[in-house]
């Protein structure tokens, strides 16, 4: 049972959310999310924000039916405690892929923007310990470094007005000139970047009056739909669709044409000031992971961390070119809409069904 004092408040899960789900993506996003919708791709994101937040909804109805409110109880309640943990540890090895997939990529970043030469192991040595100090401790310390991850970058969101002065509305003309069904194509491309909205299944009993959450839990994701718009808008403002096709890391262009007295390459600015940003997402989806894996095995948390961030380690040492990056990317967006849009939902009826047989046969 988790004591109060370990607890944080309900409006700490606005900044948990947003933390989960803004990463590294705001790099280079819009040249995935235009395959299909091309200069109607915004609209795809306001799609996949109001799915995100039906998919939230559907969390907390489950999470409020169980006394314990996390992902283990649930499938131990719906599915039985054998077949319920080995879900709960496939779950739990999911969110690790997720840190391993938003720690490579940042890694790339690095070592094509700012240090070529740089040895990528001398880099994860200083940051693991830092990981480990952060997920080993308290949930209120994963929480800090959330709210600071989410107050602190957002400051990167005034660079914006310098791209925009340059943009051309034309490259984002006509509006809703592609289908339904394109649109959709778009915003299946756009749901990786809301992946880490599944650590709610793990982190709810943490919170204090958790079922009266909810609400701030959509105001994050709200946030974060509206982050992505705008980013995406001013994108589509300043590059051609064309130019976009080309182009991995269209925000990292957009911040090169800053210029400052003091300051040459504004870019490097924008990639260290991402790192908090960076930092929450690892944090969180390591942190969750080993408390799953705690709550299904039952060994210790400290050691469980350790374990993880050793596989975290030959992970990221592993996937140090482009096009492992890439695959894990594409391996994973598959895999968490097959989570968030199939699963969460089976199970939500799976358990639904298992209480009403309860209740009737009590």
């Amino acid at each position: 049972m988790i004591q109060e004092k370990d607890k944080v408040t309900g409006l700490m899960v606005f900044f948990l959310i947003t933390a989960s789900q803004v990463g590294v993506g705001v790099l280079g996003f819009q040249s995935i999310i235009i395959k299909y919708a091309e200069q109607d791709a915004w609209i795809s994101i306001f799609v996949a924000g109001a799915a995100i937040s039906i998919i939230i909804w559907i969390m907390y109805r489950m999470l409020g039916w169980n006394k314990t409110g996390d992902i283990v109880a649930i499938h131990q309640d719906a599915i039985g405690k054998l077949a319920g943990n080995f879900l709960s540890v496939i779950f739990a090895f999911y969110l690790l892929i997720l840190s391993v997939v938003v720690l490579s990529t940042y890694l790339e970043i690095i070592q094509v923007w700012m240090f070529p030469h740089i040895d990528m192991m001398a880099i994860l040595f200083l940051l693991l310990p830092l990981i480990y100090y952060i997920i080993a401790g308290e949930f209120r310390v994963v929480t800090g470094v959330s709210f600071f991850g989410v107050v602190y970058p957002s400051l990167l969101m005034l660079t914006l007005f310098y791209p925009f002065h340059f943009g051309h509305i034309a490259n984002i003309m006509p509006v809703f000139d592609h289908t339904i069904k394109e649109i959709l194509q778009s915003s299946r491309l756009t749901v990786i970047n809301f992946l880490g909205v599944s650590i709610l299944l793990v982190f709810y009993p943490y919170i204090s009056d958790s079922s009266r959450s909810r609400r701030n839990a959509l105001f994050g994701n709200l946030y974060t739909t509206i982050l992505y718009v705008i980013i995406c808008v001013v994108s589509f403002f300043y590059y051609s669709q064309e130019e976009l096709k080309h182009i991995i890391w269209a925000t990292l262009g957009m911040w090169k044409i800053i210029e400052l007295p003091f300051l040459a390459r504004f870019e490097y600015i924008g990639i260290a000031t991402l790192f908090f940003s960076i930092l929450p997402n690892v944090v969180l989806y390591t942190w969750a992971s080993a408390r799953t894996l705690h709550r299904t095995t039952g060994i210790s948390h400290k050691k469980i961390c350790v374990f993880l961030l050793i596989i975290l380690f030959g992970a990221c040492m592993t996937a140090q070119d482009r096009e492992t990056v890439n695959l894990l990317n594409d391996m994973i967006s598959r895999v968490g809409i097959v989570f968030l849009f199939v699963y969460i939902p089976l199970l939500f009826f799976l358990y639904l069904l298992r209480r009403k047989v309860k209740k009737n046969a009590a």
